[in-house]
């Protein structure tokens, strides 16, 4: 999974599912893509029955937020 991240006078704006590779639809979390904003973190909430694809997010958006500091 890969996650984009736009970053604006230091704050998030906006991160997307930019590309997917797991095994379910990505469409079982794609309502945590507005939480990365609200929270202003990776920290989303967990999915029942999707929890490997919700961690690939968290990962992606980390690593994500990693290349943006670069």
């Amino acid at each position: 999974m890969e996650a984009t991240v736009i970053i604006e006078k230091g704050r998030i704006t906006a991160a997307a599912i930019s590309r997917c590779l797991t095994r379910y639809s990505c469409s079982w979390i794609a309502h945590l893509q507005p939480q990365v904003v609200e929270r202003q973190s990776p920290e989303v909430d967990n999915v029942s029955g999707a929890t490997e694809s919700a961690n690939a997010f968290y990962y992606a958006v980390v690593e994500a937020l990693k290349a943006a500091r670069q």
